[in-house]
């Protein structure tokens, strides 16, 4: 079993985000997958109960409560939570990929700082057995802090996995249960190709850039055009469409 770690000790840097959108892909890809939500707050243990019947299968571990980390999976994907780094090493010293998400704001990155000097003083940095990235996340372009907060990125050398935009279409997915990997490609085809390097980072499948863009139903030429932002009200009704259309295939 694979075992990939979101880990940041500063609260709202997209750790459950992150991590729900790996734990589906991997599901819809084929693969037995557990998301084990390690957070008090139990954000991926709510968003799992609010997830549509019709969508991939993905096991749900209550690690806040104390549930043990087994179960016949392929990989196990942990949202861990908001809270000192030393009490959640154990975890993240046995997986296979560990994923810091940090957002571009100067709260955000003097605790990336410290998460750094944490990551550097055990060892972990130097560890040719364990691969660490680091995820730019909410980014709003041309922006007069995104400078400096490059900067940082680089200096810390740690490899930028990827770059995810600032965009509602995330809040609204994952309200409905959902993530982007459950839509109409064509609406979210902007969020969608920014996740590529991230499933190539993974390691998870061993496939071309342009088997993946086609996998998220996506061209190998794809070119982002204007923002198209997913609105809730659409959202659930799609999603009550195909509940419906999913019964009667099922029944009739």
């Amino acid at each position: 079993m694979k075992h990939i770690v979101l880990l940041n000790p500063k609260g709202g840097c997209g750790k459950t985000t992150i991590a729900t959108h790996i734990a589906v892909y991997a599901s819809t890809m084929g693969l037995r997958v557990a998301l084990a939500d390690h957070d008090k707050q139990q954000s991926s243990h709510d968003w799992l109960k609010s997830r549509p019947r019709r969508c991939a299968d993905i096991g749900a571990i209550a690690a806040y409560d104390g549930e043990p980390l087994e179960g016949e999976y392929d990989v196990m994907v942990h949202d861990m939570p908001a809270a000192a780094v030393g009490d959640q090493l154990a975890v993240a010293s046995v997986c296979d990929k560990l994923i810091i998400p940090i957002t571009p704001s100067p709260i955000d990155i003097k605790a990336a700082l410290r998460l750094w000097v944490t990551l550097s003083n055990i060892g972990w940095l130097d560890n040719p057995n364990m691969e660490i990235g680091m995820i730019a996340n909410r980014v709003k372009a041309n922006t007069k802090y995104l400078e400096t907060f490059d900067s940082f990125i680089q200096r810390t050398n740690i490899t930028r996995i990827a770059t995810l935009r600032d965009t509602q279409n995330y809040i609204r997915s994952l309200d409905a249960g959902l993530s982007l990997f459950d839509l109409p490609p064509s609406r979210v085809a902007n969020d969608l190709a920014q996740w590529q390097p991230i499933m190539e980072w993974t390691g998870l499948f061993d496939m071309e850039d342009e088997e993946l863009l086609s996998m998220m139903g996506l061209e190998d030429d794809f070119e982002p055009t204007a923002d198209k932002f997913v609105s809730l009200e659409e959202m659930h009704q799609e999603q009550q469409q195909d509940e419906a259309d999913h019964y009667t295939d099922t029944y009739e």
